[in-house]
C-alpha cells in the first residue's frame, strides 16, 4: 500500500507539467501558424483590392468612352434633323439594342439550364446502371 508523499506524486507532477508544456508550446506554435497565414492573407488582399481599383477605373473610363461616343453620335444626328428627333433616334436604337441583347441572353440561359439539367440526368442513369444488383434490382 502507498501513503501520500511517498514519491509517486513528483512523477506524476513531472508528467503533467512536461503536458502543460507541451500544450503551451503547441499552442504557441498554432499561433505561430495563424500570423504566418493572417499575413499571407492580408498580403493576397492588398494586391486585390488595387487589382478591383484598377479594374473599377477601367470600368469608369469605359463608361466615359461610352459616354463621349453618344455624344459623338448625337451631334452627328444633329446635323441631319432637329435635336428631339436625334435624340429619340438614339433612344430607339439603345433600346432596339437593349432587346436583342436581352432575348440573346435569354437563350443562352435557356440552353445552359437544359445542358446542365441534360448532362445531371446522364449522370443520375449512369449512377442507376452501377449501383443495379446483378439480379436487375438496384441496390438501395
Amino acid at each position: 500500500m502507498r501513503t501520500p508523499g511517498d514519491g509517486t506524486s513528483s512523477g506524476a507532477g513531472r508528467v503533467g507539467d512536461a503536458a502543460a508544456r507541451l500544450g503551451q508550446d503547441a499552442a504557441e506554435l498554432a499561433r505561430r501558424e495563424v500570423r504566418a497565414m493572417q499575413g499571407d492573407l492580408v498580403a493576397g488582399l492588398r494586391e486585390f483590392g488595387a487589382g478591383g481599383a484598377l479594374l473599377g477605373g477601367a470600368g469608369v473610363c469605359g463608361l466615359l468612352a461610352l459616354w463621349a461616343a453618344h455624344e459623338t453620335a448625337l451631334r452627328a444626328l444633329e446635323t441631319v434633323m432637329p435635336r428631339g428627333r436625334a435624340a429619340a433616334v438614339l433612344t430607339c436604337v439603345y433600346g432596339t439594342g437593349a432587346a436583342v441583347l436581352a432575348l440573346a441572353a435569354r437563350d443562352r440561359v435557356s440552353a445552359a439550364t437544359e445542358a446542365a439539367a441534360d448532362a445531371l440526368d446522364k449522370q443520375a442513369d449512369t449512377l442507376d446502371a452501377t449501383t443495379a444488383a446483378p439480379d436487375g434490382t438496384t441496390g438501395a
